[in-house]
């Protein structure tokens, strides 16, 4: 008998408002000079939880939604509208939530996770169309399997938080749901540092980061990007760490091995002539700041840090590049916090145009990592952390904005060391990865 095709059926959909007032004198939130120029573009994650064991406690939608509003008083500018480019009416209307159910457990949705393109997220498709007509940030879909695992998926906004702060923000909803209040306290959140560290520019509603179609020079047609993963376990990690050293990296981590080793097969992949390549990597500036940021600093704390390096350079060149421009950021990020913060915004991005152009606009791509630092894999809602991190959802491949970009994820039991590494790429590169015998002595295909 055929098995049944998995599908996904939507049991209700509501608005979750905070289950207390935010303060009048907190209703208008003034985003900070980082959040002014951040790219409004929407972000979909899921993460896959398998049945809680058969002495915990079954699964409670009610006491999710209960303490998802517990959680919104806390995060309220998360329950508000945006208003313009630089501010949010903090007014309380609430996350749109949707509840649904899957026809079957969650083992077969992680077993064979190419076969199940189902809707885990039934929002509206990401874009900045959308962002423009709602002003939501913030959208939850949870979604039980008949086995009791379950998978919570969302949209967030990269406008006023960036990954660990939407981390930081389900990390206190699974510790009210638990009830491990000493937990929550730790991911407590801070709105006000951002605007201390990076204020915002007086009247200006409008980013001051020249408008570049860095990843669709030909406009917003239907990309031809697929998504692939493929899994570097630690094994793998450690062998790409011993072939990365260099004298001027002696002891690459294994964020530097894997991303210079991904780097360097997609330029064999793209059959790539001699001339210059770009790697944006999109960098955390709360311990890059001068003093560092408070903890749970809320916000989108994030900057490209753009590695310039030949096409042909080996990988311990890569790496050393790699290296070199991040730890240079903080003279970058020192501009921001300084009365010319505008001119040091413009300054690196107009760098990075030269550079793009003298790429003609090929080899250029972009790297961001979900690894354990962003602490998406400590989000546990009473049965386990996460044993699925994905930065994807079914609408994702005409999303051009994703085109040319790589983001790394934890895998495995999150306590290995292995990561996940999810391609957007061009199929004709993906299909060149899937065959070349040099990137699969450490990669394996999981998507």
């Amino acid at each position: 008998m055929k098995p049944s095709k998995m599908e996904v059926k939507i049991i209700s959909k509501e608005l979750i408002k905070p289950s207390s007032p935010t303060p009048s004198h907190l209703q208008k939130m003034t985003l900070s000079f980082l959040d002014q120029n951040s790219s409004p573009n929407t972000i979909p994650a899921l993460l896959f939880y398998r049945a809680p064991p058969d002495t915990a406690a079954p699964f409670n939608i009610t006491r999710l939604k209960t303490a998802l509003s517990e959680t919104l008083t806390c995060f309220y500018p998360l329950a508000g509208r945006y208003k313009t480019l630089g501010t949010i009416s903090c007014n309380d209307e609430g996350v749109p939530f949707i509840e649904a159910r899957v026809n079957c457990p969650i083992s077969s949705v992680i077993s064979s996770p190419s076969s199940s393109n189902v809707d885990f997220l039934s929002f509206y498709p990401p874009g900045r169309e959308n962002l423009k007509k709602s002003g939501i940030h913030l959208s939850i879909q949870v979604n039980v399997c008949t086995c009791g695992g379950f998978v919570i998926g969302w949209y967030h906004t990269h406008k006023v938080t960036d990954g660990i702060s939407t981390a930081t923000f389900f990390r206190y909803w699974a510790a009210l749901v638990t009830q491990r209040y000493e937990d929550a306290g730790q991911a407590k959140p801070d709105f006000s540092s951002s605007v201390t560290y990076f204020p915002p520019l007086p009247g200006k509603d409008k980013p001051v980061t020249p408008e570049l179609e860095l990843h669709e020079p030909k406009g917003m047609e239907k990309s031809s990007n697929v998504v692939r993963s493929f899994v570097f376990k630690n094994g793998a990690i450690t062998k790409l760490k011993a072939k990365s050293v260099s004298d001027q990296v002696p002891n690459p981590s294994r964020f530097e091995a894997v991303s210079g080793f991904l780097w360097k097969q997609i330029l064999l992949a793209a059959s790539t002539k001699e001339g210059r390549s770009i790697m944006g990597v999109l960098l955390d500036l709360r311990s890059r700041t001068d003093p560092p940021m408070p903890k749970g600093s809320m916000g989108n704390l994030v900057e490209t840090a753009f590695v310039k390096a030949e096409t042909r350079a080996e990988l311990p060149e890569l790496v050393s590049e790699i290296r070199e421009t991040m730890t240079e950021m903080k003279k970058v990020v020192a501009g921001y916090q300084s009365d010319k913060r505008e001119a040091a915004k413009e300054k690196h991005w107009r760098g990075f145009i030269k550079a793009y152009m003298e790429c003609k606009r090929n080899n250029v791509y972009l790297l961001t990592s979900w690894c354990k630092a962003s602490g998406f894999s400590d989000v546990d809602f009473g049965f386990g952390k996460p044993v699925w991190i994905v930065p994807v959802d079914s609408k994702i491949n005409p999303i051009n904005y994703l085109k040319d970009m790589i983001i790394l994820t934890e895998f495995g039991d999150l306590d290995g060391g292995g990561i996940e590494a999810w391609l957007f790429l061009e199929e004709e590169h993906i299909k060149f990865l899937e065959f070349n015998h040099e990137f699969l002595d450490f990669a394996s295909p999981n998507f």
